[in-house]
């Protein structure tokens, strides 16, 4: 529980929040995939699974960036 907590009050620089929870989403997102085909026996659409994936991976750009910017502002209020 330490760990999560440290992760998502973001004071830690030690911790990359958006490392985690992008892998923690890709994996459930490649996870997902296989149930889908493999036990469901759905056909395989590549289209949707590279768009999902690309989803995925802009999602967790967008949340380095905004943990930056609050790496950033945090700092700044720092050295204030």
């Amino acid at each position: 529980m330490r760990f999560i907590g440290r992760m998502l009050d973001g004071g830690d620089p030690s911790v990359e929040a958006h490392l985690v929870l992008a892998t923690l989403g890709v994996l459930g997102f490649v996870a997902l995939s296989a149930y889908h085909v493999m036990i469901a026996g759905h056909a395989f659409d590549p289209g949707a699974y590279g768009q999902g994936l690309g989803y995925a991976f802009a999602g967790s750009g967008a949340a380095a960036w905004g943990q930056g910017l609050q790496r950033k502002a945090q700092n700044a209020a720092g050295a204030s």
